[in-house]
C-alpha cells in the first residue's frame, strides 16, 4: 500500500464533553465513523496522525478569538476516550486554524515520506478546511472524508464541502475512502 496517513482534528474533550468549554453536541455525531476509518488505518499500515489544539495562554491567537480553551496538559486538550491514540499513531500539538501552521506535521509526513493525507475531524469551516488547503498547497495529495467531517453550524458546514471538491482535492465518504485505499495496494 502507498505511503498514506489519516489525520484526525480535534476530537478532544474541550469539544466533544458535555463539560467542555466550547463543546460541539453534533459534533459526535462522526465518533463512530472516524473510529471505524482509525481502526481501518492501523490494519492497513496508514499513519494515523492525531492533530490536536493545545493552547498554553489567553496570547495563543485562537486563545485571542475563542478564549483560552483546550490548555495544553488539561483533560480538555485529551482526545475522547473513544478515539485514544495508541502506540505507533502521531500526536502533533497546534495553536491555529491551519495544522501545517508552526507544528511538525509537514517535516513528520516528509520524514516518512507520505504524499497522500486523508482528513477527518471536527470545524469542517476552520480547522478542516484550513489544514486540507495547507496541505493541498505543501504538494499533498488531500482526501477530505465528508462523513467524518462536521462542524456545530451546518451553513458552514455545506459551504465548505463545496469548496473541498473544486478546490483541495478529493472528497469521499468513508467507505470510498477505504476502498480507494484498498486498491492502492
Amino acid at each position: 500500500m502507498k505511503k498514506s496517513a489519516i489525520i484526525v482534528i480535534d476530537m478532544l474533550n474541550e469539544y466533544l464533553r458535555s463539560d467542555g468549554l466550547v463543546y460541539c453536541e453534533q459534533c459526535k455525531e462522526i465518533i463512530p465513523i472516524i473510529s471505524d476509518c482509525i481502526n481501518f488505518a492501523r490494519k492497513n499500515n496508514i499513519l494515523v496522525i492525531y492533530l490536536n489544539t493545545a493552547l498554553n495562554n489567553e496570547k495563543d491567537i485562537l486563545a485571542k478569538k475563542w478564549g483560552l480553551h483546550a490548555v495544553a496538559g488539561s483533560v480538555g486538550a485529551q482526545v475522547i476516550e473513544e478515539l485514544k491514540p495508541v502506540e505507533g499513531d502521531l500526536v502533533i500539538k497546534k495553536k491555529s486554524y491551519n495544522g501545517f501552521f508552526n507544528t511538525t506535521l509537514d517535516s513528520e509526513l516528509k520524514y516518512r515520506e507520505i504524499k497522500d493525507i486523508a482528513i477527518t475531524g471536527i470545524h469542517t469551516h476552520v480547522c478542516v478546511l484550513l489544514t486540507a488547503v495547507g496541505g493541498f498547497e505543501l504538494g499533498y495529495n488531500v482526501t477530505t472524508i465528508e462523513d467524518a467531517i462536521t462542524t456545530g453550524y451546518k451553513p458552514n458546514h455545506e459551504s465548505r464541502l463545496r469548496f473541498f471538491k473544486t478546490h483541495t482535492g478529493d472528497l469521499v465518504s468513508s467507505a470510498e475512502w477505504k476502498n480507494k485505499m484498498n486498491k492502492n495496494v
